[in-house]
């Protein structure tokens, strides 16, 4: 009994850690948001992201993913300026807390990324913009849409210096086993920002400044068809820059881009270590100083997936008269992907690091306790439950902006001044009928015709 009562204390915090929700990434709460988002629910799906954040499940280290919730799911209502201010709110929190990060990194190895604030990721960061410049776009005011477009791509240009900071960071800690390199970004020039400032422009008749933007996002397809793998759309290829009444459709589809936890496991040589894992992200031998052999530990890291959709086509009706076809401009997810593997090779070494040097902590704490117990089954027990612990503090940090869409599609159309029925019709693959937005009454005029929609399925 006197053993039992000596390890007592150690089954307790098994128990306290395996319930800690600052461990984990808990999205049970978005389950009626995302719902009430495919349904095109909106009033509702913004209801429940205000009552979960009444109610603290937006916890002060998720602040960002409560802005960027709130922040479309207004624009998708149609409160423009709300919107914004949540948008506001969210791109200046990312940016001080990637500021404290690296003020920090010294003494963030061996903390669980879930444990701290979430300070976003990069696409995350630059989609903020695009949807800024879309409210001021719905609010006429293009000097500031145009602003926020023009974001987009200096925060591009920014991102391998300051990861290049972060790891440096990282590697000043006393912790610090493995040297952690950033990985260049190799991704400068986003086609949809590019895209809607070519729009910007030619509403404003600044022809030259219109063209140059097009022709920025034909070069985005160039540079990038990993990321840009499908043909350029007929509204970028076939525009035109003179003054002709247009109507232009920016359509999106299908639930954005999100995490999984990749399951991985550690093997100890001598001074150096092997990572197993699925993804095969890393399967060389690792120098890892002072490290003896006959270990094994778990551990898991993030990756980017995207859930797909069910969306096969977009038609654009206006009077009833088919006018063609929506073309996609931007996969989101493809965007998420590629922005995400300079944080995805930091996370990954760090993530190794730690579950190194805290399953060897974990194992020398397993064997003092257990022969304190006496070993037979107190001390396997004792054992177990310090392997539990630390199995418990080791999740992958899945949170990200889960409310985004995945998917933007772009149409153009020249049409005679006047007004109109429009219908945007979202089909599967068999040509039946998913959802159809109609819109009254559409004044074609000089400018800007520019129709958004959403089918988040």
């Amino acid at each position: 009994m006197s053993r039992f009562v000596r390890i007592f204390p150690l089954l307790l915090l098994v128990i306290i850690f395996t319930g800690c929700s600052s461990l984990m990434t808990d999205t049970r709460f978005y389950e009626p948001v995302l719902e009430n988002l495919q349904k095109g629910n909106y009033d509702a799906a913004a209801k429940y992201i205000t009552d979960a954040a009444e109610n603290d499940h937006y916890s002060d280290k998720d602040r960002v993913i409560e802005y960027l919730d709130k922040g479309i799911v207004f624009h998708y209502q149609g409160e423009y300026e709300k919107s914004n201010a949540e948008f506001d709110k969210a791109e200046i929190a990312i940016e001080e807390l990637f500021t404290k990060s690296i003020s920090k990194g010294a003494v963030s190895v061996l903390l669980n990324d879930n444990a701290l604030a979430y300070d976003g990721e990069v696409y995350e960061d630059i989609y903020i913009n695009i949807f800024k410049a879309l409210n001021y776009i719905n609010l006429n005011r293009f000097e500031e849409a145009y602003v926020e477009v023009k974001k987009v791509n200096i925060k591009l240009q920014a991102l391998d210096n300051k990861y290049e900071e972060y790891a440096a960071s990282l590697n000043e800690s006393e912790d610090a086993k493995i040297d952690i390199k950033a990985q260049s970004i190799d991704y400068y020039n986003n086609a949809l920002a590019n895209y809607l400032s070519h729009l910007i422009f030619r509403a404003e008749g600044e022809e030259d400044n219109s063209r140059i933007s097009l022709e920025q996002t034909k070069e985005a397809f160039q540079q990038y068809p990993g990321v840009y793998d499908f043909p350029m759309p007929a509204a970028v290829t076939k525009t035109t820059n003179e003054s002709k009444p247009l109507l232009n459709v920016l359509a999106f589809a299908g639930p954005g881009p999100q995490k999984k936890g990749v399951g991985a496991r550690i093997s100890t040589f001598k001074g150096f270590i092997m990572v197993s894992d699925p993804s095969n992200f890393w399967a060389e031998a690792i120098p890892f100083p002072g490290i003896t052999g006959g270990y094994n530990f778990k551990f898991a890291f993030p990756e980017i997936v995207e859930p797909g959709s069910y969306v096969d086509r977009i038609e654009i009706y206006a009077n009833n008269k088919k006018l063609g076809e929506a073309q996609l401009l931007e996969n989101l997810g493809k965007v998420a992907e590629k922005t995400f593997q300079t944080k995805k090779g930091i996370t990954f070494f760090k993530t190794v690091t730690r579950a190194v040097v805290k399953g060897l902590a974990s194992g020398a704490i397993g064997k003092k306790l257990s022969k304190e117990a006496g070993g037979g089954f107190l001390g396997g027990l004792a054992q177990l439950a310090t392997n539990v612990a630390f199995d418990a503090t080791e999740n992958a940090d899945l949170r990200n902006w889960r409310t985004i869409p995945a998917y933007s599609f772009v149409a153009e159309y020249e049409l005679e001044p006047g007004f109109y029925d429009i219908k945007i019709k979202y089909l599967d693959d068999s040509g039946s009928l998913l959802y159809e937005k109609n819109i009254s009454k559409y004044r074609i005029n000089r400018g800007l015709n520019l129709i958004e929609s959403f089918y988040l399925n």
